[in-house]
């Protein structure tokens, strides 16, 4: 008898419990469809737009939403602690719906799903528990553990996307392959620890060392990528050499150990080496060779057509 009283679910009111700590005080759009599927944009007390513009709030990297196309605007209530946020279309090309129709402006409730272009948002109102949830399972399927880039594959996603948006409108796009030199003897004189207190911190760096807008991922093991949209052959070397300088004079230290670490980079550029994915990282990959044929801890730019 007493075994079954200890298995037995009980059912105790949510009030008696809740003491304010996990109320849904954290509103965010949730990309259900679109390239960055799962993704969570927090939302603030401020106007915030939704494009695909560099400078906006909410980027969408999607080619039918307009550099502008929507804004969100919050309306603060201090005495209830409450936020409403209304949507507000820019004038875009597409238009902007909300549960599949069109509109100009309207308040949004929780559960509402925003379509602009390809890609469908749904406003959602999280208490903390759900926020950590949201942002667990969004770096799980998109982000690489270690270094904090985005895995290959969200990455390829990403430069799919940004690549037609670049050949639509005539926009620069350069890739770049990346290569730790020498990282085998980390791991063999070091060890995995060693080596991958590295590459944590390579990531890092690559992370701080480009804008924003520009996406990096870790390739595979030691190597690494990253494509900057809107960018020239002059700035993408600048970019590049920003990234092995913050490397080479980085100090890595683990367990009062200190070693050097240096990288090589070879950089390709859409239109002049190519105009689709596997052509940009093919050549940004020969470019990389050729790097680490000439001494290692360099920057190379591919040649030719």
């Amino acid at each position: 008898m007493s075994q079954k009283l200890h298995d037995r679910t009980l059912a105790i009111d949510r009030s008696a419990l809740d003491t304010g700590r996990f109320r849904k005080q954290h509103a965010a759009l949730v990309v259900l469809q679109g390239a960055e599927i799962g993704r969570n944009f927090r939302l603030l007390r401020g106007p915030m737009i939704i494009g695909r513009g560099f400078d906006v709030e909410i980027r969408v990297a999607d080619d039918l939403v307009s550099r502008e196309h929507a804004r969100l605007d919050c309306r603060w209530d201090p005495a209830a602690q409450t936020a409403t946020y209304t949507i507000v279309d820019l004038g875009s090309t597409n238009h902007t719906f909300v549960n599949t129709s069109r509109v100009k402006t309207v308040e949004l409730r929780e559960g509402d799903k925003i379509q602009v272009g390809d890609t469908v948002l749904k406003f959602v109102l999280l208490d903390d528990i759900e926020a950590k949830f949201h942002e667990e399972i969004r770096n799980r399927i998109s982000y690489d553990q270690l270094t904090g880039l985005l895995t290959k594959e969200s990455l390829y996603l990403a430069l799919e996307m940004e690549l037609t948006r670049c050949l639509r409108y005539a926009l620069p796009l350069a890739v770049l392959m990346m290569d730790l030199d020498r990282f085998k003897a980390v791991n063999d004189t070091h060890g995995h620890l060693m080596g991958s207190h590295v590459l944590s911190e390579v990531g890092r760096l690559i992370r701080e060392s480009i804008r924003t807008a520009d996406v990096a991922a870790r390739y595979g093991g030691e190597e690494f990528v990253a494509y900057l949209s809107e960018t020239s052959l002059i700035g993408a070397a600048q970019a590049a050499e920003r990234i092995r300088m913050a490397i080479a004079g980085q100090p890595f230290t683990l367990d009062g150990t200190n070693i050097p670490v240096t990288i090589s980079i070879g950089i390709a550029a859409c239109p002049e080496h190519g105009r689709d994915i596997r052509s940009l990282v093919g050549r940004a990959d020969r470019a990389l060779y050729r790097a680490k044929e000439a001494g290692r801890n360099r920057v190379c730019i591919e040649t030719g057509a």
